[in-house]
């Protein structure tokens, strides 16, 4: 009896739930049997960053890939950026014409120039605010002192020309703030600028951010050009880049876990080598809402996560263990040509 087959021997049931040999019909399949594939089965997540389940994941990769970056910076120095509501008849239109005039890189820009900073590269977040709605940015900069005079003097060169003046105590065109000027080390920078990234706001978005992502993108954070030390290349498919954008964020939200994708650890060999790696290969994608399917099947590990590992001979089988847990059929929204299970596949 190989080790796949007594782990399956082993598996010991868990209250509340089945085990594994439930899951494959209280059968333990002899040596002579086909070899078991180990599957995995992963919620499809939408990747959305107005999504409250996938802002979290990426939020935490993102603050992992920051910390190196901001190591790198001379100073840390985040100061906060807002708009009069006053200049604009709504936060949509103020959001597009700050984005239009790239008013956050050209006051940057200016700073830099001035000698106010140690270089030009900058990271910034986007909040609303509950009332007004209006988009501010926390912004992180390579520095580590700005004069309040000079910042408030870059950011309100920014004023539309039809506004004319400012009246009374009106800012020219927002207030700037030092919202955190002294940071212990970039570990404590990334996880200041990062938390409005990991988490949704109380209030939700606003209902005109959530409308937009179909003919114009909003970003939850961007940075300078050249910020992550290589050149964004355009997508080779224009056809799917073309898709994803006539979709709305609230339209993108309503897809997030409403399928499941099944991965398959199979061998693959590299002809030019003879390497042998096991390397997971996409078998298909399930149309089933993962809440619905994922806490019925068991496995060994945390019962919170948003994949299990199923072992079946081949996806035929794999089928029947979904059935058997869920009660109801399986069907595929797409799936590759398949034979049986485990089976070896060459690498070019």
């Amino acid at each position: 009896m190989d080790l796949k087959h007594e782990a399956i021997q082993n598996q010991t049931p868990k209250a509340g739930g089945s085990n594994l040999l439930e899951h494959l019909h209280n059968t333990v399949p002899n040596s002579d049997a086909l070899p078991l594939a180990r599957y995995s089965l992963i919620k499809c997540r939408c990747n959305c960053w107005f999504c409250p389940d996938c802002c979290e994941v990426m939020g935490y990769k993102l603050r992992a890939k920051l910390i190196p970056i901001l190591e790198t910076f001379g100073g840390l120095l985040m100061v906060s950026l807002t708009i009069d509501p006053e200049l604009f008849p709504d936060p949509k239109t103020a959001y597009l014409y700050l984005m239009d005039n790239r008013c956050i890189s050209s006051s940057i820009r200016n700073l830099y120039r001035w000698g106010h900073l140690f270089s030009y590269r900058y990271f910034y977040v986007v909040e609303w605010q509950v009332k007004t709605e209006m988009a501010h940015f926390h912004t992180l900069l390579d520095s580590d002192y700005i004069p309040f005079d000079l910042l408030l003097l870059v950011w309100s060169k920014h004023r539309p020309d039809s506004a004319g003046r400012a009246v009374g105590n009106r800012p020219a065109f927002g207030t700037v703030i030092f919202s955190a000027p002294k940071f212990a080390n970039p570990l404590h920078a990334a996880r200041y600028a990062t938390k409005y990234l990991v988490k949704m706001p109380k209030q939700g978005f606003p209902g005109w951010v959530l409308d937009m992502g179909d003919d114009r993108r909003i970003r939850r954070y961007s940075t300078s050009r050249g910020f992550w030390g290589t050149h964004s290349q355009r997508s080779n498919n224009p056809t799917k880049t073309r898709e994803n954008k006539r979709q709305t964020y609230a339209q993108k939200l309503q897809t997030c876990g409403q399928a499941i994708n099944v991965m398959e650890n199979a061998v693959v060999i590299d002809r030019q080598t003879g390497e042998a790696k096991v390397s997971p290969q996409w078998v298909g994608q399930i149309k089933v809402p993962a809440c619905e399917v994922l806490p019925k099947l068991y496995d060994p590990g945390n019962p919170d996560r948003d994949n299990r590992i199923l072992l079946a001979r081949n996806p035929g089988e794999l089928e029947k263990v979904i059935e058997s847990a869920t009660g109801q059929p399986v069907e595929w929204n797409r799936r590759r040509p398949y034979g049986v299970g485990g089976l070896t596949y060459e690498k070019n």
